[in-house]
Order: structure tokens, then C-alpha cells, then sequence
């Protein structure tokens, strides 16, 4: 069985969401990540991944860590209708994959950082206005792309899309005035609304 090792307040939900949609048994092993009690940090945990962050996984003795490749990972080992089948539809999915990954998630973890999670004394405004300021313009390419697609995996919701929510389900957190993306705020509202998405966010509670 699927081992996810996290806790599903962090990045671990992402690999939880997966498993749920595409219907892998998994067995939840909580890691915790903030201090002083991180698990993340003791020797045995280091030995599955060395970077001491959530998550990672083991799948029958195979070790991973990041989440992005964890996802695409299982995502085609396990095949399901969310995996495109074509060489066209796979290099969409890597696109916008990476575009979130290296273009969307740094503005929108450091505005996330210093407008939310960070202590108030040590949160940084300038960097926060400027972060917003970035990620403005890259919402701004994913809302142009639906306008042309109905879905970034084309006419349905697939891995593209998941990738993408996996990066933007912060923004929900945040509570980032979206009114100039409205494609995108609906499209993120019904994809965080999947049931494997639901049942994900209730491990939370």
C-alpha cells in the first residue's frame, strides 16, 4: 500500500487529493512539520527524504519527495482518465505544471508568507506588495488561457488542471481579490469543490 508521509494541512494534501481521485489506497503517516516537535527533522524521516520537508512517499519500497513528482509520478504509474493519453496532451500537463511550479508558487508563497503566516513583526510589506504584484501578472496568462480553453487540460479537467489547483489552493487562504480573474476564481472554486478535494480538506478538521 501507498504510504504518504505529511500532514494534510501542508503540502501533503496535494498527493492526498490524487490519491483520493484516482483511487489508490494509502495509508496517512502524519509528519509533523513546525517547531519545536518536527517530525520532519528526526533521523528517520531524514532517510526518506534529506531535505527534512513534508511530503514524501513510499510505494511498495519506491521513495519520493516534492510533491510535483510525486504527483506526475503516481498520477502515471496508477493509469486513470485524469493522465491525457497523447504526447500533445502529456506536454500540456509538464507546461503548465512547471509554470506553476517555478512561476506562480514563488510570488504566491512569499505574499502568502508575509501578509498571513509569518508573525506580524516579521513580515516584510515591500516584499509582499511586490510579490502580489507578480503573481497578479501570472494569474492574468492563466486567466487568457481560459478564456481559450475551458480547462487547462483542454475540454476537461485533467492532470493539467491538477497541478495548477495543487500551486493555487492557497490563494483560498489568502483571500486575494480575484474579481479581475474570473475564470480563474471559478475554475479554482469547482476544482477545490471535487469530491477528492473535499474529502481531502476534512482530513484538516
Amino acid at each position: 500500500m501507498l504510504k504518504i508521509y505529511g500532514a494534510p494541512h501542508s503540502r501533503a494534501f496535494c498527493v492526498i487529493w490524487l490519491a483520493n481521485e484516482i483511487g489508490i489506497p494509502y495509508e496517512l503517516i502524519p509528519v509533523t512539520f513546525s517547531v519545536p516537535n518536527a517530525r520532519c527533522k528526526e533521523p528517520w524521516y531524514l532517510a526518506l527524504n534529506p531535505n527534512g520537508l513534508v511530503p514524501a512517499i513510499d510505494d511498495g519500497g519506491f521513495v519520493m519527495w516534492e510533491t510535483a513528482a510525486i504527483n506526475l509520478y503516481l498520477a502515471e504509474t496508477y493509469k486513470n482518465s485524469l493522465y491525457p493519453s497523447k504526447p500533445q496532451g502529456r506536454g500540456r500537463m509538464l507546461q503548465w505544471t512547471f509554470f506553476a511550479t517555478t512561476e506562480v508558487e514563488p510570488p504566491l508563497m512569499t505574499l502568502f508568507r508575509n501578509r498571513i503566516f509569518f508573525p506580524p513583526e516579521q513580515r516584510d510589506e515591500t516584499l509582499a506588495v511586490q510579490a502580489e504584484e507578480t503573481l497578479r501578472a501570472k494569474l492574468a496568462i492563466l486567466e487568457d488561457q481560459l478564456v481559450e480553453t475551458r480547462f487547462f487540460g483542454g475540454d476537461r479537467w485533467n492532470m493539467a488542471d491538477f497541478m495548477v489547483a495543487c500551486v493555487l489552493c492557497v490563494l483560498a487562504r489568502l483571500e486575494l481579490d480575484l474579481t479581475s480573474y474570473p475564470r480563474v476564481d471559478a475554475w479554482l472554486a469547482a476544482s477545490l469543490n471535487r469530491p477528492a478535494a473535499q474529502a481531502a480538506r476534512k482530513l484538516r478538521e
